[in-house]
């Protein structure tokens, strides 16, 4: 079927890398295979490439590649067509098959019957992707915080004054654009907590859960240590989200049904969870963050050096899977709380296992495949500056001596980044973030870096070597 007409949507929790790799995947194979194809991507940046309704109309099958779900506003704009849906975590994995026989796999969407999207969504994933839900949204503070925090930073270092405002004093620009910077961190809790309810309760629990998640993290209005940070945020969230999920579902009359989701929800989720979060959730989870806080300030330093090796074998092992996702979210989410050297172990170890890949096939050509040696340019450039996502096609294929390769090399980054004491402030773009004042001190950034790719390289080598040659035994016998 030569004229095809595919469309798509691809999203992910985070936002930033499977989004975008699984919708080049589509359309190259659907491009491979005569097809007419148009993706729409939801990703960190929102809506882009969005699906008209002519192409919707037109179209034979829909694909839908989800990591967070469907919106109801989608279903209706797909009631009536032939769709596909699978995880986005999984596409990948089935891009080569996807169209075998597709009429077989589709399903025709009724948007008022079938359960596709955020309720299925939510069945795979779990807590996981609501939980990645909060740190998208949290991403675009943290990063547009960091960066104004780095220039203020370097303004300073430049000689320029840092004058802070006072009667009778204006403030100097460096104060400024720091003073604005430091806002992005002030309020990623907030809106982590409310973008993890609004996942799960919908939009009626977005206000109430970042009232109160702001309200946990006011240690002056409490009168604790320290704010409830993203211990609090993730409690509040979910809590919130629950609560409105099952809220929601209460049956008013005809005459009360609309003022439930615009005002009776907000004001008895805000009032239940307000009094709830200053009495009790407020101070536990303060008392509880200041305890984590000091634990990894007072910790030994070879008990911080062993936690940096398994923190960086977690984000090497599965290359943006929930291994990955859960070794980042520890790190990210400390980033409020002004500890920056877990996170630096993020801004090391990410770039080694795509980097590696890329370099293995320049050195060692004949242990990867013409596709994967073509595609090393690529994997080099996207994961040295944006994402580890372009390794997982060479695991793929490997998975035993690549997955062993990176775990490795990234336990043994992740422990030099702790002990070179590299700190991260904010997501930026890879190997040039210390330039920008994101990542420092920089020589020990790009030493941690270097060794992890010598190390990397040499396993994949050593390990891939050995591997095909036991195949090749293998399939002699």
């Amino acid at each position: 079927m030569i004229n095809m007409k595919i469309v798509g949507i691809t999203n992910c929790p985070a936002g930033i890398a499977h989004t975008y790799m699984v919708a080049e995947a589509i359309q190259q194979k659907c491009e491979s295979l005569g097809y007419e194809v148009h993706v729409e991507t939801q990703g960190a940046s929102g809506v882009e490439d969005r699906l008209t309704d002519a192409q919707i109309k037109e179209a034979d099958y829909v694909v839908l590649a989800l990591g967070k779900g469907l919106s109801d506003e989608d279903r209706i704009r797909f009631d009536g067509k032939k769709v596909v849906e699978l995880p986005v975590s999984e596409a990948l994995k089935h891009i080569d098959t996807l169209f075998d026989d597709i009429d077989s796999k589709a399903v025709v969407l009724y948007a008022s019957k079938v359960k596709l999207g955020n309720e299925q969504a939510a069945v795979k994933e779990g807590i996981m992707s609501y939980l990645m839900a909060g740190v998208s949204a949290a991403l675009p503070f943290v990063i547009g915080g960091g960066l104004l925090v780095a220039l203020g930073s370097m303004m300073v270092q430049f000689g320029m004054p840092n004058t802070a405002l006072a009667q009778g004093t204006h403030p100097s620009l460096a104060w400024v654009l720091t003073s604005i910077g430091n806002l992005g961190f002030t309020f990623m809790i907030p809106i982590m907590g409310a973008y993890i309810a609004n996942a799960i309760g919908d939009k009626p629990a977005f206000a109430p859960a970042f009232l109160v998640t702001y309200l946990a993290n006011d240690v002056d209005l409490l009168g604790t240590k320290s704010g409830a940070g993203f211990l609090g945020a993730v409690v509040i969230g979910l809590s919130v989200g629950y609560f409105v999920k099952y809220f929601r579902r209460v049956k008013l009359g005809k005459a009360l049904q609309p003022l439930l989701g615009s005002m009776l929800i907000p004001f008895i989720t805000l009032l239940v969870f307000g009094l709830l979060t200053y009495y009790l959730i407020g101070p536990a989870m303060s008392w509880l963050m200041s305890g984590l806080l000091d634990f990894l300030n007072t910790i030994p330093t070879s008990m911080k050096i062993g936690t940096g090796f398994i923190i960086g074998a977690m984000l090497a092992f599965d290359m943006g899977g929930p291994v990955n996702k859960t070794a980042w979210f520890f790190a990210f989410s400390l980033l409020s709380s002004h500890i920056y050297n877990w996170y630096g172990i993020v801004g090391v170890v990410t770039l080694l296992p795509p980097m590696a890949a890329a370099i293995s096939t320049w050195i060692r050509p004949d242990l990867f495949t013409k596709q994967e040696r073509g595609s090393s340019i690529s994997a080099f450039i996207v994961g040295a500056t944006v994402a580890t996502e372009p390794a997982i096609p060479y695991a793929l294929a490997a998975p035993i001596p690549m997955i062993a390769a990176n775990t490795l090399a990234g336990g043994i980054a992740g422990a030099l980044s702790i002990m070179f004491n590299v700190e991260r402030i904010a997501p930026g773009i890879g190997i040039f973030d210390p330039l920008i004042g994101l990542e420092k001190p920089w020589y020990f950034f790009y030493l941690a870096v270097g060794i992890g790719l010598v190390l990397n390289v040499t396993f994949i080598i050593i390990f891939k070597g050995a591997w095909l040659k036991r195949e090749a035994r293998k399939a002699a016998q």
